[in-house]
């Protein structure tokens, strides 16, 4: 099965380790961090950056955001 899940890995200068970002259909959702430590990895929420032209409806199974987010989480704590 084919994602509309995007993940990119890039370096923020707000942060001190590797940051993740979560888009669907090429919108950005969110973004993960360990600045904190593996045991507080935070997530912060985007609903206004890089909005696309056409419109987006964001509704996606619940267990395959969660996988995304579980995918994230162990790549955060393993770099």
């Amino acid at each position: 099965m084919k994602s509309n899940f995007q993940i990119d890995y890039f370096s923020d200068s707000k942060y001190e380790y590797l940051t993740i970002e979560i888009s669907f259909k090429g919108q950005l959702l969110c973004q993960l961090n360990k600045d904190k430590g593996v045991d507080n990895i935070e997530i912060e929420f985007f609903y206004d950056s890089r909005l696309l032209e056409e419109e987006t409806i964001f509704k996606f199974p619940l267990e395959e955001f969660l996988d995304v987010l579980n995918l994230v989480k162990q790549d955060l704590i393993s770099i």
